[in-house]
């Protein structure tokens, strides 16, 4: 019986749909977001999607910068979610 722990120590924020994406002001790597914190937005042609974070954690890396253009499914930032040590 393997006792290797399956569940991942971060997790990954992906873009909801195609568009520009803009991040949110005051988000660094190494800071700290709340459950549902709103950490930017895309902005399509005819409408802007939010992004929230579905939990709260640490910034490990963003994977975008303000003003990329994203595509639906494309990784944006990634978390190690609260109680997951780091």
């Amino acid at each position: 019986m393997s006792h290797i722990d399956t569940n991942p120590t971060w997790r990954m924020l992906v873009a909801p749909a195609k568009g520009t994406f803009h991040q949110a002001p005051d988000l660094r790597e190494g800071g700290s977001i709340a459950p549902q914190e709103r950490i930017g937005a895309v902005q399509g042609r005819q409408d802007e999607t939010a992004i929230t974070a579905p939990y709260g954690g640490t910034i490990v890396e963003w994977l975008v910068e303000d003003g990329d253009l994203v595509s639906p499914g494309q990784p944006l930032i990634r978390l190690h979610p609260e109680g997951v040590p780091s």
